[in-house]
């Protein structure tokens, strides 16, 4: 089993203001937590502006982590909601300089300027490979954590796009992940399931995208094994605690 971890890069203003100071600060608590997660994990993964506000660069996240360790392998979020053709562009050339492995195409959650480009992830990744930037690059496309329908129009655009792989939603089922993983074989297409630490501190996250632990709050590590034997790699979340996190890979 493959294990990814989630970071989120530091936010660039506080209560309406950039703060040059808090901001070397965050950056250097990312660099600590990227240095406890070497020993643990095989990737650690960047997020893109969270919640669409903005934050520190995945790119410039990862370019940073890139220098402390050599060994883990990274991937960043690009969201197209506020991004075009040249930016995405930009984007990819910029992971690719930067040595990162992959790229997680998603729409991402609306700026918080209410401005969106419009631009669909899965016609992101066609670009991207029509450009030949897959040649470098791991081309990603999320995925829902349940499929209610596979004869659905979103579902066969994402296949059709021939990611490099589907990285689920926070699932809470194997039975679900099943199924994720029984298709997108079929099209020659890996999964990643993404799994949500089970803690206090991320109960709020959890209700924000309708994410029922119950199944697995008591057993974590256990449900974690079995999605890695399931789909093969695994990306761990915990948004709010990073502790809890480090924890239940401690305990892998």
């Amino acid at each position: 089993m493959k294990i990814a971890y989630e970071l989120n890069p530091p936010k660039l203003t506080r209560e309406g203001h950039f703060d040059p100071q808090r901001l070397d600060s965050d950056i250097e608590a990312l660099k600590q937590r990227a240095l406890q997660l070497d020993r643990y994990v095989d990737s650690i993964h960047l997020t893109d502006s969270v919640l669409g506000r903005a934050r520190v660069s995945s790119i410039t996240a990862a370019s940073l982590v890139k220098k402390l360790t050599k060994r883990v392998k990274l991937s960043c979020s690009i969201r197209t909601s506020d991004r075009n053709i040249i930016t995405l562009c930009q984007a990819a050339a910029d992971a690719i300089i930067s040595e990162v492995d992959s790229l997680l195409i998603l729409r991402g959650d609306i700026p918080t300027d209410g401005r969106s480009s419009g631009l669909k992830p899965s016609d992101a990744v066609r670009m991207l490979r029509e450009q030949a930037f897959d040649c470098k690059l791991n081309l990603d496309l999320s995925f829902p954590a349940k499929i209610i329908d596979k004869n659905a129009q979103v579902v066969k655009t994402k296949l059709a796009a021939q990611p490099n792989a589907l990285i689920t939603q926070s699932v809470s089922s194997i039975s679900d992940l099943s199924e994720i993983v029984d298709l997108a074989r079929l099209h020659g297409i890996s999964v990643v399931a993404c799994i949500m630490v089970p803690s206090e501190k991320n109960e709020q996250s959890a209700r924000m995208i309708g994410l029922d632990w119950s199944g697995y709050e008591k057993e974590p590590v256990e449900f974690v094994k079995e999605a890695g034997q399931v789909a093969g790699s695994v990306l761990i979340t915990s948004p709010n605690s990073f502790q809890s996190g480090l924890d239940l890979l401690k305990s892998l």
